[in-house]
């Protein structure tokens, strides 16, 4: 072996191989640079190069050993864990319970726990059936990757809770599906995959973001195509369901998707739809509150017109969840993540905004505590409004819920640490009322147990 390492070679075989490798190496560039503008390189020769163009992220990614279900940026809360109550904090038990959905490091799975803010003690937890949920699905489709469809990683996104204790669960890109107090099945529909938020209207109903896949053949058949759906709590079927960017060209806004810039399959990211339970001075019973993260936007639409009666992009930056506190004010929680073309980043801090359509402003009371915090949610996270005007916001990236009373001071947080030491993801959290919870807990208590 030692002979054939320092056997000499003719320094014509060096420059030929030399040669032949600067060939391949202009060839293969040539190739990358030719994929790499085409957002859907096909082909045995594309799959092989872009495997080769990828060898250093993907030994960045076995260094790193990154478990994708544990948090980001988790070792800033030190050794945190669990809930802890701010020291000389009033109670929260009037504000009632928090419907918290997580992954539990220590059972390898997602789940959802009713959390009485009284003691912090949890009174119920569902465990449901993913593979139930996942079971006979298709798996056919030109957008969804289907690399959260396990039990492992699925994820329920923004749990309802039912009055008798039943759930309604689904993940990003995943099957709507209503589970029971002891996580199995009563029914699902995967007519078209949702995502996101799930809220109800005035009637009961459901109304959650959908893909529409295929979708318009005039778009790309990798394009996002985001729907706006409503949906029978009672069996699943689908009531209504228009196409965003449909709605969008219809409605004259075609240049938001498809304009002089280049392509983008997910143009507009449609990520919670708030519905308005009564009529006010701007906005009517049934209006939707339609977020928009990859334009920074907030949509009043009309379902009974098929109109768009309201716009307005910023200040907040690629938000995540928009929700009407009373009738002139809506409130959004800013991401605050923004790309100067070096890749996304939390500028600051995220925030919670308040817009009043009386006067035009906008307000930012929990800023300087949300500072203080570092609460930092490059994508998804949320906030909600309790019972008695005190606010939760859950920093989903980081594993973390903070509760703020109005004064915007910290009265709790949460850190979803398991026993390994490690942070682990959150799925959208809800308030439950004092009066709501507490009936669901005397529902579940009659009905039988779960074997």
């Amino acid at each position: 072996m030692q002979n054939f390492l320092f056997k000499r070679v003719e320094l014509w075989v060096v420059l030929l191989l030399a040669l032949v490798g600067l060939l391949g190496t202009i060839a293969f560039g040539w190739l990358a640079l030719g994929y790499g503008r085409n957002p859907h390189p096909e082909g045995k020769l594309a799959d092989a190069t872009i495997a080769v163009a990828e060898i250093p992220d993907t030994i960045k990614s076995l260094i790193k050993n990154k478990d994708p279900r544990v948090s980001n940026r988790w070792q800033r809360f030190g050794d945190k864990a669990g809930w802890m109550p701010a020291e000389g904090a009033p109670s929260l038990a009037a504000d009632g319970y928090l419907l918290l959905s997580r992954f539990s490091g220590d059972e390898n799975r997602s789940l959802i726990e009713l959390v009485d803010l009284g003691d912090y003690q949890t009174k119920y937890r569902w465990l449901p059936d993913v593979t139930q949920i996942l079971d006979g699905v298709p798996r056919v489709s030109n957008i969804t990757k289907f690399d959260r469809w396990s039990p492992r990683m699925f994820s329920f996104v923004h749990p309802y809770l039912m009055a008798n204790g039943d759930l309604i669960v689904k993940d990003h890109q995943s099957p709507l599906a209503r589970v029971d107090q002891c996580g199995k099945v009563l029914w699902k529909q995967f007519d078209d995959l949702v995502h996101h938020s799930t809220n109800t209207d005035a009637e009961g109903n459901l109304w959650v973001p959908t893909l529409i896949d295929p979708g318009n053949p005039d778009y790309n058949k990798h394009f996002f195509q985001d729907g706006i759906a409503e949906f029978s709590v009672e069996d699943g079927h689908v009531m209504f369901n228009r196409s965003l960017p449909d709605l969008l060209v219809k409605e004259g806004y075609e240049a938001m998707m498809f304009g002089s810039g280049a392509y983008r399959d997910d143009a507009l990211h449609l990520n919670d739809i708030e519905v308005a339970q009564a009529t006010g001075p701007y906005w009517q019973k049934g209006d939707l509150f339609l977020s928009l993260r990859h334009t920074s936007m907030i949509i009043i639409y009309r379902p009974s017109t098929d109109k768009i009666i309201w716009v307005k992009q910023g200040p907040w930056l690629a938000q995540h969840d928009v929700d009407i506190i009373d009738d002139h004010t809506i409130a959004v929680f800013d991401n605050n993540a923004i790309d100067y073309g070096f890749g996304w980043y939390v500028k600051g801090h995220s925030n919670v905004m308040f817009y009043d359509f009386a006067t035009g402003q906008v307000s930012t009371p929990y800023d300087k505590t949300l500072a203080d915090l570092e609460i930092k949610s490059l994508t998804e996270g949320l906030f909600d409004m309790t019972s008695q005007g005190n606010v939760m916001v859950e920093e989903q990236n980081s594993g973390r819920i903070v509760m703020l009373d109005k004064a915007g001071k910290l009265v709790a947080e949460y850190v979803n640490r398991a026993a390994d030491g490690k942070v682990y993801d959150l799925g959208w959290s809800r308030m439950i009322t004092r009066a709501e919870g507490d009936a669901v807990l005397a529902a579940l208590k009659a009905r039988p147990a779960c074997q």
